[in-house]
């Protein structure tokens, strides 16, 4: 007799359960990148020297990406070939709707004894929809070999 009171409801349970799934796949597809997370990619990228990937990542003015890539490729495999580091991303803050900076402890030398650390900021531009690094605005004492 109960499944007769059943027929043509439908379960609570079912029902939020679909509601939490469109609600899932609609924060997934209009979710954006955050800074911290287009800067921790630039971080993995210089330190695998992904020439293709900081390209991608990299805002410099009135540089087309063939320079840019140029200048990367001569940075990560000529003249920092055997430069290693290692990093941990400490936060971001974001100052307008299109600038942020991220913090990053960066780990000098990270294969010697005497390996230090200091901590550094990646300033960030986006660029349509795209965090990148402006990297005009980092230090040669973040990495000595940068695009200009």
């Amino acid at each position: 007799m109960s499944s007769m009171k059943q027929s043509g409801r439908v379960s609570l349970l079912a029902l939020g359960s679909l509601f939490c799934v469109i609600v899932i796949t609609v924060l997934l597809l209009f979710s954006r990148e955050s800074p911290a997370a287009a800067g921790t990619r630039f971080m993995i990228a210089l330190q695998d020297h992904d020439v293709d990937a900081l390209t991608k990542l990299t805002m410099m003015d009135n540089k087309s990406d063939a320079d840019i890539r140029k200048q990367w490729d001569f940075a990560v495999n000529v003249a920092e070939k055997y430069y290693s580091f290692a990093f941990k991303v400490e936060g971001a803050a974001q100052a307008t709707p299109t600038t942020a900076s991220v913090k990053v402890r960066v780990i000098k030398d990270s294969d010697k004894p005497g390996s230090y650390d200091t901590m550094c900021e990646l300033p960030m531009i986006k660029v349509k929809d795209d965090w990148k690094v402006d990297v005009r605005g980092l230090s040669r004492d973040f990495y000595n070999c940068l695009p200009r």
